[in-house]
């Protein structure tokens, strides 16, 4: 069985609060659907950019702790490319894998598109 974390990051104020909250739900719903995986921990940010307190949990977590991050987006654990080639490098490092599962109607078509993109750019980075 899969030990799985959810990470969900929105912007600060009761609109994104809100948001955090069903963007939580989902991806917990969605981890509950995959066979073999078991939801063992939730960490949430409400800020723009940089790392917030959530993340830097689940960094210092991951050795152990679990073995996926489900994410709705590369973007929510960081937009900045570099950091985020960081982020994911510590937790393969960790042996722990990220996976984006789909995310809410309405805007799957474009974060498919961002995070091809984004993904290509952090693997050239990597190289």
């Amino acid at each position: 069985m899969l030990q799985t974390a959810v990470y969900a990051r929105e912007p600060s104020g009761h609109a994104g609060r809100s948001r955090l909250e069903r963007q939580v739900a989902g991806l917990a719903a969605q981890v509950g659907r995959q066979p073999g995986w078991r939801h063992v921990a939730t960490y949430v940010d409400q800020a723009s950019g940089g790392t917030g307190p959530g993340l830097a949990r689940l960094l210092a977590d991951a050795p152990g702790r679990f073995d996926l991050v489900v994410v709705d987006g590369y973007g929510r654990l960081s937009a900045n490319r570099h950091e985020l080639a960081a982020i994911l490098g510590r937790l393969r490092w960790a042996g722990v894998g990220v996976v984006v599962l789909r995310p809410s109607r309405g805007r799957r078509l474009a974060k498919l598109v961002a995070n091809l993109a984004l993904a290509d750019l952090v693997g050239e980075a990597a190289r």
